[in-house]
């Protein structure tokens, strides 16, 4: 659906409110916003209503016409968008006059016969008054003043971009769906090899991938849809240790991760295999732990660890990472190279199908009250102590995740509940495949009151 809509696109040289003039017509706060220049870097997209009118509207990383490293990488996807759109809405700073560079790229607009806009942003309170001439002169008359941090002249601009794109309405799109799938998270660690999954398993080159710790910075989604379902992967900004954030881009994009690990169903954990499982890969295992996020720890880079020691095995390396992360334990590990986009997809793409399924299963009452019940009871008889507990009643009372409700007599104290609870699970895994998945265990004491929606379920 995003594929059949108009495309516009925001460009300008860094700082000039790209950014914010995206927040402002999406509607809510997606991009970083901060003064520092260059804060974005990938491309952000959202599905936005112009006038009742569907667009995909892409928030790209700042132009300088440079030619060097991590910032010519931000140019050539900022190009190629340009190449693809519609509409691009080139952004510069009412307050200074154009530069060298912008005048370039107008140039560059024109000669390439893209359809565009210049919007002349921070023009508060002189929006009604004539833009500057060498811009009129330069961009042919479609030229709009606006205060994206006041929305003055906003109006306006969306008239235009209606008027601009209407010829290419979709008219299956009048309920947009801003995002759509299942919601993965890649996380860790910055550097540990995110962004490079993240293209291997789209087959595209959809994030800016750099040996600089830190390259990305908002949250980048796409949209990954096939015969093992449809997702909405988001690459995340490395999670960085506490005491190394030390600015505010760093703040933003840190809170912008926990944000989005939050809103997800399953997190793909990346380790660095030449790190070895540290402290931070423990903080944020526990993180996904108790938010119940289903997860797959990939331990990555194994290509290169197989260079220095050719008889690695992969199921030893991932047992390894297993029992540094004790928080995950009902994670499924595997091991691989990010690099190779074929095999990922082949090992991966399955697995996350096989998860997301078991994360919304129900388990048949039968099965519930019949084997593993007396599976259950059998063990809870060889506790080592004097009076034995006792399951009453087992029930599955919810999905994502799976929530089961213990019934057991004999229990006094809290160590023997965290027992009895330990065996359930430890059964509940042994009989189903949970690879993957939280399980929610509940167990009532004996003289606790059950609710009577349960007992309405409670077998005969």
């Amino acid at each position: 659906m995003r594929d059949n809509l108009p495309l516009c696109v925001l460009v300008g040289r860094t700082n000039v409110g790209k950014s914010t003039l995206f927040n402002l017509l999406v509607g809510e706060r997606v991009a970083i916003v901060d003064p520092t220049p260059g804060v974005t870097r990938d491309w952000i997209e959202r599905v936005v209503s112009v006038k009742g009118l569907a667009i995909r509207l892409v928030d790209t990383g700042g132009i300088s016409l440079g030619e060097e490293g991590l910032q010519k990488a931000v140019e050539e996807r900022v190009w190629r968008l340009v190449d693809e759109a519609q509409l691009v809405l080139f952004l510069v700073d009412g307050r200074v006059p154009l530069t060298r560079v912008e005048a370039e790229v107008i140039a560059t607009l024109r000669r390439k016969q893209r359809p565009f806009f210049v919007v002349v942003n921070k023009r508060e309170g002189l929006t009604h008054e004539s833009p500057p001439p060498e811009i009129l002169e330069l961009a042919g008359g479609k030229v709009f003043q606006i205060s994206a941090k006041h929305g003055d002249g906003i109006a306006r601009l969306k008239e235009a971009i209606f008027q601009e794109l209407k010829e290419f309405r979709n008219p299956k799109a009048s309920a947009i769906s801003p995002s759509g799938g299942i919601p993965v998270a890649i996380v860790g660690k910055p550097n540990v090899g995110k962004s490079t999954l993240f293209n291997s398993l789209l087959g595209e080159e959809r994030a800016i991938v750099s040996p600089v710790p830190g390259t990305t910075r908002d949250a980048v989604e796409a949209p990954l849809r096939g015969s093992y379902g449809y997702y909405l992967l988001v690459d995340t900004a490395g999670l960085p240790r506490r005491k190394n954030i030390r600015d505010r881009v760093t703040l933003y994009a840190t809170f912008r991760t926990t944000e989005r690990l939050a809103d997800a169903e399953l997190c793909l954990l990346v380790l660095d295999p030449f790190q070895g499982v540290t402290r931070q890969d423990r903080r944020i295992a526990r993180e996904i732990a108790q938010l119940h996020k289903c997860c797959i720890v990939f331990v990555n880079k194994v290509d290169a660890l197989l260079v220095r020691n050719p008889n690695l095995s992969l199921m030893e390396l991932c047992e390894r990472a297993r029992v540094d992360l004790p928080a995950l334990y009902y994670a499924a590990f595997r091991a691989g190279s990010a690099l190779d986009a074929s095999l990922v997809r082949e090992t991966l793409l399955p697995l996350m199908a096989g998860v997301v399924t078991r994360f919304h299963q129900t388990v048949r009452e039968d099965v519930l009250r019949g084997r593993v019940r007396e599976k259950i009871r059998r063990q809870f008889s060889m506790l080592p102590r004097r009076r034995k507990p006792s399951l009453e009643m087992l029930l599955q009372q919810g999905v994502a995740p799976p929530h089961f409700l213990a019934v057991v007599e004999g229990i006094r104290e809290k160590d023997e509940e965290e027992q009895c609870l330990n065996i359930i699970e430890k059964v509940l895994r042994e009989e189903m495949d949970w690879e993957g998945v939280p399980l929610r265990i509940t167990v009532q004491r004996e003289g606790e009151r059950v609710p009577q929606s349960v007992l309405e379920l409670s077998p005969e």
